[in-house]
């Protein structure tokens, strides 16, 4: 479905094109008079044009907010459209500084062995996040995982440069008022930036483009006119440092060249002085023959020309090949190479050139064509933009610039980027990719070097390239990441310690920068410059190629080897974490939150290595093995998706909330949501990921940088919100596009990235293939509602084209180069026809109600149509689900609006944690429900609503997850369970005046403005501010009024409870707080402030107290790494909650889980273990261990904090143990990047400076541990009165975590006092203390208890009731000593032996343990889905453990809880499960409790389907439809559609459609349940054609057969030609009826019955008839003699015989001729002509004449004796007689042969003689 493009070549290029000749292009060439060509807009709404130049005197302002850009992907240049003077900025993509230098011989990408350490900083880093040591890890990746320092640019990291201008000085023109109507333009149609302007009755006309094919930069210069052309033209390399963003290094940008002029060429040739660079611009000024050339100083002047052309080529001595990046050329080789391209196109005409740009631009170009309903706007593009701000702009030219910016990204993907060609000079013409600005650079200190991040820039460079039909420009990208290989292997092996000798590929590394010279090191600050998984990521872009094309070979050769060698390195680089899950560590999401090990971000984007390499090598047929292990390490991934308390995906696996960590809602980048885009993991088959991505996305600001609002667009648009993606779109526009439509990144700097983003943003909007099928319209905004695009490309290399109307797809070619299957999705896609381009209709296989697969053949196109847009019904809004108990869960939600008279209900569905979606429940005529199935241990449950209306379900309601209701406390305003609707303000106050330090205000209501929160408790409590300028609010409780609060107060009154309620029923209830905007008359306005609520419920008991035990009794350890289980009781006995958290003192020593099991390390000391009651954070419980391994000598570590924790709030308690002066305050507010939660900071002014902490301790060191910050000072450090350094606190801007940054462990063993004093540091003051660590000397320990331990551990693990009495009691004394033991710091090694001894005695001395008994136990499956089934029954007395057994389907599990979790079931499948009690050792009891009949789910959303469909025609326009079901199928209903039409509704399995029209009619039928659930359509399609009367026969020609002859044996035609309706003849078969058909001679007529085609009557059984006609045999003939030859044979030898030199010719040549006439072989009947033919040789026989006797007779007469050699003649003369007279050549006689050739050839001769005659004549 290829429409014609609206406009494509202006008809001048066209013209040109055609008109070119092959003359050379000469300063002397004669050209026609030249045209007046205005390039107007005209029809073109792709033309982006101006009616003032680009601004030359703001040098880098103007080019990057108003020149036009033009580029081959290698060089370039900006137009400025100057009217005195013209600026062209010129651009070569590979002249960089930095890499390989004289000055740099050791160069190696940045890499820093001393902090990579070949590996060693990482191992260590992952034995700190084993043992716990977060801070540690954090500490030393931030120190360590960096590579060389170069922000100057002179280090090796370079910059990007400009090259320099092109300066066209125009002498005839003083000012810009000279001209008039003047206009500049760039034309994404053609790719040429025009300038057009009047001058007196002159017009002056430029274009100028950069073409591929040709490699050159033209500029085309016309005047039309009394006027001519008079100008200078220069070039000078740019040697200054410009006026962009970074501090750039002088030596990085300046160079050295020549210049030199001659015959109208400028060439300059010059170097880097920092790299030695080489390169070279070759300028040929080129005019008509009117016109003068004049070569000057630097320049070429130009006087009295209607025609200028000037050619330009530009080149360096780069080459991406590693280690020396040069193409070795010298500088006079270089020059000549970059100067055959201008040579050559000087040779052409401009005409040819611009054909050839033209031409070559526009196949890539026109293959996509998009229409949203724009119209050509009358405004220029600046004032157009500047409307679409405002607001003003209309619809249609909204739509313009929506598709002009994304023409526009496409357009600077193919001048920026294109694939390598070898040109006729035999250079490999390779580029280097798109980098942050493309191609173009305004200056030499380009924002970020212009250079290659890969942590989302590089990336979405590439995000359209694919979509939107550019797959080669996609190359240079490829080629470039191939290239970092080599030296990435070196990055890999100094920091990951994998290492490739010679011919290996084991791994390679690069992170967020990188150069053209193999910068592969992490960059020098690790918070933005750690990012390993950047490889995996821009990876996805290479793979993407393969997708997009399927080209296998390019897959093989260029691709794979780089994902297979990335895979290697990440099974090398994964280590197991906590939980035993593979993760990346360590990581860090960029540019934010804690160091971890594993995060979201990381995790994603190796899944998706893993998932794309193992697809390449499976299409490759190869690397089986490995194959293997990446399926094996993908599965054993840690995430990579986890949902968070808030149903976000969480950005780091130990986030609770959403934005609980990190900078939250304001950060730029969404790192955690590669996985949705642009990566495959998060799709909207997996419905709670997809949701989590949402929540995650809504939580992430709308404002951001260009790249940003970009990477928002695409992440909207997967999923499926294309109005949020357009208001995005909007957003962008607003804050990101400058007046030439190029992207900019703040501080307002041009950034390519965004443009190219946005690109793909609308492509994705409007078709999507990511997730295995072709996803029409995904997100689609109601303002694009009508449209239509061509050319857009899917994965599969399905290109697709579409039209649709108010938001439906009408029509959708989808044409398959590749062939294979096509999987398709759009609104009702089961219902549509699909026609191939042969007009066949196709055979689809539904998938799901919008989707679709069908087979496909390379080549052929295939059109869905037909595609009814069906009634839909909406979702319901508003759904919540609160846990009333561990049993029931309660919905409730809005109605849905449907008319008077509908048949609503509601259907309910459920997902408990990651499982299958459940309707739970149909047919609800309310809108609540309560879920009394919801076992709250089954784990996370999430809720669905969807409404049916009159048999017609909706779409389900957004998932809701159980939340538990708000339990009795105080509340803050900011918590996120409250809903807040209106314009409500949230203020953060750093005083200790409001709750918590935020409060939530309306300045100016409106009226209507509402707060909502749902609790559970008896009463609440409203706390806010009151004050004098305050109004009025309406409490409801469950919907019930409780009267007008009128919040004003004579002056200031914080925290003030303006509402209580305390006599509730105890439960769950929903307050709400309504805004009136009204006041009393004392108030100055109606302003609300709402600080806080309190829950409150009398029938709560709450905690007293918490104390702390030892399940074994043990308080001291002595084996490392050995665990113990605490237990902590709440009192009182009746308390409601008894939940408790652990926390440890020290990490170091051991850690807790949250069940209060500790784990100890490896290190001897004491550890303070708590728990903190969660229902009162004040009550807490403490038990203090021991760890006392054997060991001679040990370090004592002891923690002194800065402070603790507050209860509530974000202020701590200072430690008095240390000494504070100044004034200091302990903050509570950034808990994860403090060691024990809080940091004492002094204040952050200069009177500061001097503030001072100091300690004394005893011991032998001591260290320092603070935060870093961008705005903190530093230390003076001073130990005992002696100062020893400064140490500074200069961190990110982010605020770091806690780090060391003092130590001394070296003193000697005693007092010591230390003192850190505040400092200045560059105008900075403010210090803070986390904690110190004291060192001293320990005492060893001697004893070794660690055999005594394990005897006690397994004591503790035996259970009493399974032993006798008297034998436990004899074992729990002996058990008692032991652990007493063991807590005995002065027992000796013998004691230890000897109760280890004694308490083994009494374990051995208990016997077996008794086997428990099942009585009458029960179990039931509480939980029941198609792969997963939860089991759970009473407890079984005395059981330590229970087996769950299904012999049947080889199920045996051992749990010690009384509930099972059974997955990777069979779908559909009954299970028989028995449950044996176990006693400790495992012994089974004889009877089993037993859970039968557990039949999982089958697979699909509605059970059985239409098995098969027949047709019945009832009459002309009318057929029956009748149909079977699959063996127990069960349905209410059937909808049935023609061609997408819904004809109507049946209740039994068949319908008859009626009025139907000739032609093709596809049938779908839906089958329905009572619910409204729908099953998928069944298809099944007829010709449908209007019967026709048969009026007569033409009966075939009658046949002859010979008596006997029976009737089977009759040859009948089985078909006759009849006339029907329309007088038009149809064939028809016809079957004969035998009547009166005898075998006898005679003549019979057989009469035929017709055989009705389809649609075919015979009212008047009209028949066929055929005559047959029997004959009599004939008598056989007798076989007949041959004639008699006697005579004839006799004559014949007796003329042979005769002397043939006797007689004349004449008489010779009669006998000759009668023995020829003989005709042999006839037969007796023909005797009297054999005896003629004898009587006729004996005639000429006789009559022979005998010649006259000579003197030669009298000489042959004496010569008697060579009579021989006569006879011999003679012979031989009758038998070449004989020859002659039959014509006969024979073989070996050559000379008839010869003579014939002779005469040929002389006849040949004489003609070719003649006609050469004729000639001269002539």
């Amino acid at each position: 479905m290829r429409r014609k493009k609206k406009w494509r070549v202006l008809a001048s290029a066209c013209a040109a094109a055609v008109a070119v000749t092959s003359m050379p292009y000469m300063a002397t060439q004669v050209h026609a008079e030249p045209a007046a060509v205005t390039q107007q807009t005209g029809n073109n709404d792709l033309k982006l044009w101006y009616t003032s130049p680009a601004d030359i005197t703001r040098y880098y302002e103007g080019w990057q907010e108003k020149s036009l850009p033009m580029g081959n992907g290698g060089i370039g240049g900006s137009v400025f459209g100057g009217i005195t003077r013209e600026r062209i900025q010129l651009n070569e993509k590979s002249l960089w500084s930095g890499g390989p230098s004289e000055s740099r011989k050791n160069y190696n990408g940045g890499n820093l062995e001393n902090k990579g350490n070949n590996g060693a900083t990482m191992n260590s880093i992952h034995e700190y996040f084993a043992k716990g040591q977060d801070n540690a890890a954090t500490n030393l990746a931030k120190r360590n995982l960096i590579g060389a320092s170069d922000d100057n640019g002179t280090n090796g990291y370079g910059y990007y440069l400009s090259f320099g201008n092109m300066y066209i000085d125009f002498k005839n023109v003083s000012s810009n008022s000279d001209v008039k109507n003047y206009t500049r333009d760039l034309d994404l149609n053609t790719a040429i930036a025009g300038v057009n302007y009047d001058k007196g009755s002159t017009h002056y006309s430029r274009e100028n483009f950069t073409s591929y094919p040709d490699n050159v930069i033209v500029t085309h210069i016309t005047a039309d006119g009394s006027e001519k052309i008079s100008l200078d033209v220069s070039v000078e390399p740019d040697n200054n440092r410009g006026d962009a963003v970074n501090g750039i290094g002088d030596s990085s940008y300046k160079r050295d060249w020549d210049t030199k002029v001659s015959n109208g060429l400028i060439s300059i040739n010059g170097q880097l002085k920092d790299n030695q660079m080489k390169f070279t611009s070759q300028t040929q000024v080129i005019t008509d023959n009117a016109g003068t050339v004049t070569d000057g100083n630097g320049k070429v002047s130009v006087s009295g020309a209607s025609e200028v052309t000037i050619i330009t080529s530009i080149g360096t001595d780069y080459k991406d090949e590693y280690p020396s990046y040069r193409t070795g050329e010298s500088a006079d080789e270089l020059t000549s190479r970059v100067k055959w391209y201008v040579d050559q196109a000087a040779a052409k005409t401009y005409e040819e050139l611009k054909a050839n740009h033209v031409s070559d631009y526009q196949k890539i170009f026109d293959r996509v064509d998009l229409n949203l309903g724009q119209t050509v706007s009358t405004k220029p593009t600046d004032e157009l933009l500047s409307a679409y701000k405002a607001g003003t702009a209309t619809d249609a030219e909204r739509r313009q610039l929506e598709v002009m910016l994304f023409q526009y990204g496409r357009f600077m993907t193919i001048e920026s980027s294109r694939e390598t060609t070898t040109d006729e000079n035999g250079y490999v013409r390779e580029t280097l990719p798109s980098n942050l600005q493309g191609l173009w650079v305004g200056a030499n200190n380009s924002p970020w070097h212009s250079d290659y991040h890969m942590n989302v820039n590089l990336q979405m460079n590439y995000w359209p390239t694919y979509s939107t039909n550019m797959a080669e420009c996609a190359e240079p990208l490829i080629d470039y990441i191939d290239a970092l290989r080599e030296p990435g292997r070196v990055t890999a092996a100094i920091y990951a310690g994998v290492s490739s000798a010679e011919g290996e590929e084991n791994g390679f590394m690069a992170h967020t920068q990188n150069n053209p010279f193999g910068w592969t090191c992490p960059g020098w600050d690790f918070s933005w410059g750690w990012s390993p998984a950047a490889v995996p990521w821009i990876l996805q872009n290479c793979w993407d190629y393969y997708e997009y094309t399927g080209d296998t070979s390019y897959l093989e050769n260029n691709i794979y080897p780089m994902m297979k060698e990335e895979a290697k390195l990440y099974d090398q680089m994964l280590v197991r974490g906590e939980d035993g899950k593979l993760v990346s560590s360590p990581a860090f999401s960029p540019e934010h939150g804690p160091v971890t090990n594993g995060n979201t971000y990381e995790q994603s984007l190796i899944w998706q290595l893993y998932e794309d390499t193992i697809k390449a090598a499976e299409v490759l047929g190869t690397d089986a093995d490995l194959v293997a292990t990446w399926k094996e390490n993908q599965a054993d991934l840690k995430g990579p998706i986890e949902i968070g308390d808030s149903g976000q995906i969480k950005e780091w696996y130990t986030e609770t909330t959403v934005n609980s960590m990190g900078e939250g809602y304001n950060h730029r980048h969404m790192s955690h949501l590669l996985g949705l885009y642009p990566g495959d993991l998060i799709t909207e088959d997996n419905a709670e990921w997809f949701a989590a991505a949402k929540v995650s996305i809504q939580n992430r600001t709308d404002v951001s940088t260009g790249w940003g609002m970009a990477q928002r667009i695409n992440s909207w648009a997967r999923l499926g919100d294309g109005n949020k993606a357009l208001q995005l779109i909007e957003n962008l526009f607003k804050n990101g596009i400058y007046a030439n439509l190029f992207d900019y990144h703040e501080p307002k700097y041009f950034q390519i990235d965004g443009n190219f983003g946005y690109t793909s943003g609308v492509a994705e909007m409007l078709l999507q293939s990511n997730a295995g099928y072709i996803n029409l319209l995904p997100a689609v905004p109601d303002a694009w509602a009508n449209g239509s695009v061509d050319g857009l490309v899917a994965q599969g290399n399905f290109e697709v084209s579409m039209d649709w109307a108010d938001g439906n797809v009408k029509t959708a070619t989808i044409l398959s180069k590749n062939g294979g299957e096509a999987v398709v999705q759009t609104k009702n896609a089961s219902l549509a026809t699909v026609v191939d381009s042969d007009g066949n209709v196709v055979d689809v296989t539904p998938v799901k109600e919008n989707r679709i697969s069908f087979v496909t053949e390379a080549g052929k196109s295939y059109t869905l149509k037909d595609i009814p847009t069906s009634v839909t019904v909406t979702a319901p809004t508003g759904l919540t689900a609160l846990r009333a108990d561990d049993e029931n869960v309660k919905l409730s939600w809005n109605a849905v609006t449907a008319e008077e008279g509908s048949n609503v209900t509601y259907n309910v569905y459920r997902q408990v944690e990651n499982g299958d979606v459940i309707c739970i429940e149909t047919g609800l005529a309310t809108t609540t429900y309560t879920d009394t199935t919801a076992d709250k241990t089954l784990g996370a449950m999430k809720y669905q609503v969807a409404a049916v209306v009159d048999g017609i379900e909706s779409e389900k309601s957004a998932v809701v997850t159980v939340t538990e209701p708000i339990g009795a406390g105080k509340i803050d305003n900011a918590d996120e369970r409250i809903a807040y609707v209106g314009e409500w303000g949230n203020w953060t106050q750093d005083k200790n005046v409001n709750y918590m330090d935020t409060i939530q205000y309306l300045n100016s209501p409106k009226g209507g403005e509402t707060v909502t929160l749902t609790f559970k408790g008896t009463g609440i409590k409203v706390i806010g501010c009151t004050n004098k300028d305050r109004g009025k609010i309406e409490v409801f409780i469950d919907g019930k009024s409780q009267g007008v609060v009128d919040t004003y107060s004579a002056s200031t009154v914080r925290q003030k409870e303006y509402f209580s309620k305390d006599d509730l029923t105890a439960g769950i209830h929903t307050m709400q707080l309504k805004v009136l905007n009204e006041k009393q008359a004392a108030s100055s306005g109606t302003k609300i402030e709402l600080d806080a609520f309190e829950i409150l419920d009398s029938t709560l008991v709450a905690p007293t107290g918490v104390t702390v035990s030892s399940k074994s009794g043990m308080t001291t350890v002595s084996k490392a790494n050995s665990t113990l289980q605490l237990k902590a009781t709440v009192e009182p006995e009746n308390a409601t909650d008894k939940t408790v958290t652990w926390s440890t003192s020290d990490d170091s020593i051991a850690t807790v889980d949250d069940k209060g099991l500790v784990t100890f390390l490896s290190k001897n000391g004491t550890v303070t273990i708590t728990a903190t009651s969660v229902a009162d954070a004040t009550k807490t419980g403490t038990i203090e261990l021991k760890v006392a391994i054997k060991q001679d000598v040990a370090d004592v570590e002891t923690i002194v904090e800065d402070g603790t924790v507050p209860a509530s709030g974000d202020y701590g308690t200072i430690n008095n143990a240390i000494t504070w002066h100044g004034t200091w305050t302990n903050w509570a507010g950034e808990r994860d990047k403090h060691h024990g939660g809080t940091k004492t900071e002094s204040k952050n002014t200069s009177d500061a400076v001097g503030s001072y902490f100091e300690y004394t301790f005893n011991g032998t060191g001591v260290e320092v541990y603070s935060q870093k910050h961008a705005n903190f000072a530093s230390f003076d450090v001073y130990i005992d009165g002696e100062k020893i350094g400064n140490y500074s606190l200069e961190g990110s801007s982010n605020g770091d975590n806690q780090q060391l940054i003092f130590s001394k462990k070296d003193l000697e063993n005693g007092n010591h006092t230390i003192k850190c004093v505040a400092a200045e540091r560059d105008g900075k003051y403010q210090i803070n203390l986390d904690y110190l660590k004291i060192f001293s000397p320990g005492e060893g320990v001697a004893v070794d208890k660690a055999e005594l331990q394990t005897s006690v551990e397994a004591g503790a693990a035996l259970v009493k009731s399974e032993y006798d009495e008297t034998n436990w009691n004899t074992f729990m004394a002996a058990y008692n000593d032991a652990v007493a033991v063991m807590n005995n710091a002065a027992a000796t090694q013998e004691t230890v032996a000897a109760k280890k001894e004694a308490l083994d005695a009494a374990i051995k001395a208990l016997g077996a343990p008794k086997v428990p008994t099942v009585e009458d136990q029960t179990g039931s499956a509480v939980l029941v889905e198609s792969k997963k089934v939860v089991l759970k029954w009473t407890k079984v007395p005395k059981a330590a453990k229970y087996k769950v057994v299904d012999a049947e389907n080889g199920i045996e599990e051992i749990v010690s809880d009384t509930t099972l979790t059974l997955e990777n079931l069979k779908p559909g499948t009954t299970y028989n499960f028995k449950v044996y009690a176990l006693n400790s050792a495992d012994v089974a009891s004889e009877k089993a409790i037993e859970i039968s009949n557990v039949a999982t789910m089958g697979d699909g959303s509605t059970k059985g389907e239409i098995e098969s469909v027949t047709k019945t025609p009832v009459s002309d326009d009318s057929v029956k439809l009748t149909w079977t079901l699959k063996e127990g199928s069960s349905f209410a209903n059937y909808d049935v559609y023609v061609n997408g039409e819904l004809k109507g509704n049946t209740k039994d399995p068949e319908f008859t459609l009626k009025g139907l029209e000739e032609g093709t009619c596809v049938v779908k039928i839906v089958a329905k349940t009572a619910a409204g659930q729908s099953a998928l359509p069944k298809q099944f399609s007829f010709e449908m054609k209007k019967s026709v009367k048969v009026l007569s026969v033409t009966n075939p020609e009658g046949i002859s057969v010979e008596e006997g002859t029976t009737f089977k044996e009759l040859k009948l035609p089985n078909k006759v030609t009849v006339t029907v309706t329309g007088n038009l003849n149809e064939e028809v078969e016809v079957t004969w009826a035998k009547d009166n058909y005898q075998t006898t001679p005679g003549t019979y007529t057989l009469e035929g019955t017709l055989t009705m085609g389809e649609n075919m009557k015979n009212p008047d059984d009209v028949k066929a008839s055929i005559k047959v006609t029997v004959t009599k045999k004939a008598e056989e003939p007798k076989p007949e003699k041959d004639a008699d030859y006697t005579a004839v044979n006799a004559a014949i030898e007796k003329a042979n015989k005769i002397d043939r030199s006797k007689y004349t010719e004449e008489s010779l040549k009669a006998l000759d001729d009668a023995v020829a006439a003989v005709e042999k072989g006839l037969k007796e009947s023909k005797q009297d002509k054999v005896d003629a033919m004898a009587e006729a040789i004996n005639k000429a026989y006789a009559e022979l004449i005998e010649k006259p006797a000579t003197d030669n007779d009298k000489k042959d007469d004496s010569k008697k004796d060579d009579s021989k050699k006569d006879d011999s003649k003679k012979d031989n003369f009758k038998k070449n007689n004989s020859d002659k007279k039959s014509g006969a050549v024979k073989t070996g006689d050559a000379t008839p042969l010869i003579l014939w050739g002779a005469a040929t050839i002389l006849a040949a001769g004489a003609s070719v003689t003649v006609i050469l005659r004729r000639r001269k004549r002539r």
